[in-house]
């Protein structure tokens, strides 16, 4: 069995692949953490569930998982002003997609590519016949659209099911001074008129220059229904959500990507059938995956130290198929 993030993670990096195989990062990245909530609830909304309660059932899961394990944030940042910030961003996000027009969502099934391959969509499969793939962005550029096209994540489970994909992208700002840059979690109050609405864009296109800027998380005197339909007033909805159509290449482009898809798996078993002999620090560092701006990998402490326990760090534990495997 193969999916996306395998099959990515191997060609950036076999080390970080063999590790993932065996273990699993303990603390998660705030927005990783965010993402996985996120489609969860989208899940469930198309399901026909209330966005109000799915979201605070899962901002009780993210601060859950923020409180213990932890998060991983940058060196002096708050993690618990950012865990806030997140949960205001599942209330928001959560409510505005509740009018995105879903149809039915679940999970897809694995698509058999030979007699002992699989490959499993990690997009959701949707009752109107189309994968529907749920992403957030800092801030979405045309080359954004480029690099999801032709990532493994689009264009491996196009090609494995034959079917179209929907895009769900949503803009979330930037990290700024600690706090998310976005509409989801920050609106603007007038300098010296508090009393005025709330505002998230001006007209002309204007920052706020002088306005003091206020977040959902730190009010509960605030409604998150009225702030997304304010949201949704000012404009500032439509423009941090994109629904993308991607087709189905002709047949000769999916076969071709199927037989590369192939190759890697049967790259991939020959490392892990033989990692007892040639376990992942035998292998070459993949150096240029090893500091991506704003992604450094998390296997830095094992790869970068002369350990062999790896869960003796404290960062990391044996992954739930590892210990079944090993039972």
């Amino acid at each position: 069995m193969i999916d996306a993030r395998s099959l990515t993670t191997l060609q950036s990096c076999p080390r970080r692949f063999l590790l993932e195989s065996d273990y699993e990062v303990l603390r998660w990245r705030p927005k990783s953490l965010l993402d996985a909530c996120l489609r969860k609830g989208i899940l469930a909304i198309s399901n026909g569930g209330e966005a109000a309660p799915i979201a605070e059932s899962l901002k009780a899961e993210f601060l859950q998982v923020a409180a213990n394990p932890g998060i991983e944030v940058a060196y002096g940042a708050n993690p618990y002003v950012i865990a806030k910030d997140c949960c205001a961003m599942l209330d928001t996000i959560l409510r505005a997609a509740a009018g995105w027009g879903l149809p039915r969502l679940g999970d897809a099934s694995p698509v058999r590519l030979n007699s002992s391959t699989e490959w499993s969509p990690l997009a959701f499969a949707g009752a109107d016949g189309s994968l529907h793939r749920i992403i957030t962005v800092d801030r979405w550029a045309d080359d954004n659209l480029s690099r999801e096209a032709h990532s493994w994540y689009v264009t491996g489970d196009i090609a494995a099911t034959r079917r179209e994909m929907i895009l769900h992208v949503v803009e979330i700002g930037q990290v700024r001074n600690g706090r998310r840059a976005s509409a989801w979690a920050r609106a603007w109050q007038h300098p010296t008129m508090p009393r005025l609405k709330l505002r998230f864009v001006h007209r002309d296109g204007t920052t706020f220059k002088g306005w003091k800027a206020v977040y959902l998380a730190d009010r509960r005197d605030l409604d998150p229904d009225e702030w997304v339909a304010r949201m949704d007033t000012e404009g500032a909805t439509n423009a941090l959500v994109r629904h993308l159509r991607i087709g189905v290449p002709d047949d000769a482009v999916c076969d071709d990507t199927l037989r590369q898809m192939l190759l890697e798996a049967s790259r991939a078993n020959v490392l892990l059938s033989e990692r007892s002999s040639t376990p992942w620090r035998a292998l070459p560092m993949s150096r240029g995956a090893c500091d991506i701006i704003g992604h450094p990998c998390p296997w830095q402490s094992a790869c970068y130290q002369s350990v062999t326990d790896v869960a003796s760090l404290g960062l990391y534990r044996v992954h739930c198929s590892a210990m079944v495997t090993a039972s």
